[in-house]
């Protein structure tokens, strides 16, 4: 009789020029060319830097997870779903998502993304909401299929366009998160991590990224970043350069 081979899950390992990076890693260890980025423990290593990382995740195992939400978001996604927005999904989609990304990181100081920088992850899933033709909203999620766990990886808003529907875009924002949540739970993800979490930050442009995953009213979290010491200093030096 055949049987079914299942393929074990492994530890999404990113391998760069100088550095190797690990994500979710529950046993970091020292190594001075490898940096640990989302680890879920908390641990004193020699040689590394821990920098804590707050986030906000979503239990997927929550039947009607959207339910705990606020109800302002299920509002809006009660008249998103009332609206002709479509849903789309697959790979296809990312050179699109990243230019749609690449104005919102110019107006936020965060760094754009090349396709190039997906090519190590071994699953992701792309998804993006399209309204009259033009794309609203879109994500991409690194998933790490040992932890059933889904990173928001990218996050990308026609916000910035001036000729945008603001209110619009804001629906559309919390009904894709939800057919995302829904799409993943069929995958076997119990965990949505919204990838961040700091409602004190002083950076205006962030206040409504981190308004809009409070609305979720999910769960507060911290992860670990391990540095090499070496790495950390470098990181911090070309930083303040950077401004």
């Amino acid at each position: 009789m055949d049987q079914t081979v299942q393929i074990p899950a492994v530890m999404i390992t990113e391998q760069k020029p100088r550095m190797t990076y690990t994500y979710f890693n529950r046993s970091p260890g020292m190594d001075m060319k490898t940096t640990h980025l989302f680890s879920p423990v908390k641990e004193n290593i020699s040689m590394m830097v821990r920098v804590p990382f707050p986030t906000m995740t979503i239990n997927l195992n929550e039947p009607q997870f959207v339910r705990s939400w606020s109800s302002s978001a299920r509002n809006k996604i009660n008249k998103a779903i009332r609206e002709v927005l479509t849903v789309d999904r697959g790979p296809y989609l990312i050179p699109d998502i990243l230019k749609l990304f690449a104005a919102t990181a110019n107006l936020k100081g965060l760094r754009g993304y090349q396709q190039e920088d997906f090519d190590q992850f071994p699953h992701i899933e792309c998804s993006a909401i399209f309204y009259e033709g033009v794309m609203l909203c879109s994500h991409i999620w690194v998933i790490d299929d040992q932890e059933k766990r889904a990173l928001l990886y990218v996050n990308a808003s026609n916000h910035h366009n001036e000729n945008d529907d603001k209110s619009l875009t804001g629906r559309a924002h919390y009904f894709l998160l939800w057919q995302d949540g829904l799409h993943l739970r069929t995958l076997g993800v119990e965990t949505m991590d919204l990838m961040g979490y700091m409602p004190d930050t002083k950076n205006t442009m962030m206040k409504g990224v981190y308004q809009w995953k409070a609305a979720t009213h999910g769960r507060q979290e911290t992860l670990y970043h391990y540095y090499p010491t070496w790495f950390y200093v470098l990181r911090k030096f070309r930083n303040m350069v950077s401004g």
